[in-house]
């Protein structure tokens, strides 16, 4: 009786963890985009955002009529989160559509659609400026990130001069004085550059944004302060993100800020 009652036991345990291992291998199903996945971050750094689309600056982005966002982006909001860094979304050709609320129905007002290509396992920025309704993916300010490959002593970042509305001395430098030279020199409004090399180091930075070719300040960011800086982190990648008008005072001043990409 005692052996019965074992092998049922038995049974039924090697029972419940075939219908276990069932309901993990449903759970890692493959997504159900044929062409697979890539990955997308939206940024929000039209400071004109209003002016340009002549709505208000509390909107959501579809892509490929799903709803990627959570609450409202407006400006100064980057999706996903630095926990996630990046959201999946289909591969192939997407339209990318932004929307505001209507008037008795959600998401009825589309501000403006953006049909794209993205690559499967491939990342991407589109970086909302004042120029987003320029045909030219470069000037809207559409990329594909492309990281490079770094080891245990090095980090990588890139700079993104989304700063459109100074008239005086468009370009800038951005001056490491940890360097003691220019990371990134004369970049012109609405460019981002390739990722670069950097030496990894614990040593606290500051970072200052000038006119190209002038010690001029326009904004400095600092890096490892434990304050308001962060730490570029080995082996990971960084976005350095200038952003705002022209003045650097009000709501939305010229600053100098940062973004995890990897």
């Amino acid at each position: 009786m005692k052996k019965h009652i074992s092998y049922i036991i038995a049974t039924a345990f090697a029972v419940t963890m075939l219908w276990s291992c069932h309901d993990k291998l449903e759970l890692v199903a493959p997504t159900s985009s044929p062409e697979g996945s890539a990955y997308i971050k939206i940024l929000q750094v039209a400071p004109s955002f209003r002016a340009v689309l002549n709505n208000r600056d509390s909107f959501n982005v579809y892509v490929k009529g799903a709803k990627i966002n959570g609450s409202f982006l407006t400006y100064g909001s980057v999706f996903p989160s630095t926990t996630n860094l990046y959201a999946a979304v289909p591969a192939g050709a997407v339209d990318i559509r932004i929307t505001v609320n209507g008037v008795t129905t959600p998401d009825s007002i589309t501000l403006a659609t953006f049909n794209k290509t993205l690559a499967a396992g491939s990342y991407y920025s589109f970086m909302l400026s004042d120029s987003l309704l320029n045909t030219n993916e470069s000037k809207q300010i559409f990329v594909q990130d492309k990281f490079a490959i770094t080891d245990t002593s090095h980090y990588t970042v890139r700079f993104a001069h989304t700063l459109l509305s100074d008239t005086a001395g468009k370009n800038v430098d951005i001056y490491s004085f940890r360097l003691g030279a220019n990371m990134f020199a004369n970049v012109s409004p609405g460019t981002i550059t390739p990722f670069v090399s950097e030496p990894y180091s614990l040593i606290a930075d500051t970072l200052i944004v000038r006119r190209a070719g002038t010690t001029f300040e326009l904004a400095r960011y600092w890096t490892n302060n434990g304050t308001n800086g962060i730490l570029f982190a080995r082996q990971r990648a960084f976005t350095l993100l200038y952003k705002g008008t022209a003045v650097a005072t009000g709501t939305k001043p010229r600053v100098l800020s940062n973004i995890v990409n990897q």
